[in-house]
């Protein structure tokens, strides 16, 4: 993880977990994400060189800091960059699910 100069954290995922696909590596990014979100930290969530994202880390990463924060936090506090737009869209995707279903 990288600090910026405007105080932002640069989070590379795959420095943090090894793949995209189970509930175990979902949650360790959640945990890594999580005390950045509670420090108040604007993140940039760098999708550099990450594999294809799986329901369930979505919902063990994303979905996690959403039931915490909320949405408008995430929106506030995190961004992506460094992504293959259908990496992204996953992302966006999921939070739109979220928003629809979760009330």
């Amino acid at each position: 993880m990288k600090t910026k100069k405007d105080n932002s954290v640069i989070v590379e995922i795959m420095n943090v977990i090894d793949g995209t696909s189970t509930n175990v590596q979902g949650y360790t990014l959640f945990v890594a994400l999580d005390k950045l979100m509670a420090g108040d930290k604007k993140i940039k969530l760098s999708l550099k060189d990450c594999t294809p994202m799986s329901s369930s880390f979505l919902s063990s990463s994303i979905g996690a800091l959403y039931d915490k924060y909320g949405v408008a936090k995430i929106k506030s506090n995190l961004s992506l960059i460094n992504f293959m737009p259908s990496r992204a869209e996953s992302i966006k995707t999921y939070l739109k699910d979220l928003q629809k279903y979760v009330k």
